[in-house]
């Protein structure tokens, strides 16, 4: 039966705690990823509307969701204007098509913010497989003992 030398109780010891820590920053990326996609669907969901309204009269009659599945009757003032957050609780009124190319921009930054996370995720999800057999081979040999 062999005994696990100090040189390899520390080397356990430090790939356990990298897996542990490449586990959390994993975790936090998921939820990265998570929010991301969110913002990319609810962009996504507000070009369309633009696209939709644009096409409209003054005057058409619309309905405006105001949570809980519940909607209010409401008539369009004006289709060629929209009002869109620059953000810190700043919003700006923007003609229609300037409003879709700015937001077109944004939906342009998330989708690509979203593919770095997930090859982020991705490395890091290759860097704990490149470490989990070394631990295995350690732990296989503690058990011997």
């Amino acid at each position: 039966m062999e005994k696990l030398t100090d040189e390899e109780r520390e080397k356990l010891e430090r790939i356990l705690g990298e897996l542990s820590d490449h586990q959390a920053t994993a975790e936090a990326l998921r939820q990265h990823l998570s929010l991301l996609a969110a913002s990319l669907s609810e962009l996504s969901m507000t070009l369309e509307v633009i696209n939709t309204v644009k096409g409209l009269k003054p005057g058409t009659d619309i309905l405006v969701p105001m949570g809980s599945d519940s909607f209010i009757t409401a008539k369009l003032g004006t289709t060629d204007k929209v009002i869109t957050g620059l953000g810190a609780d700043v919003a700006a009124e923007r003609g229609s098509e300037d409003a879709l190319k700015v937001l077109e921009a944004r939906r342009t930054e998330l989708a690509q913010a979203l593919d770095r996370a997930r090859e982020e995720l991705g490395k890091l999800g290759e860097r704990m497989e490149a470490l989990r057999p070394e631990a295995e081979r350690i732990l296989e040999k503690a058990k011997q003992e």
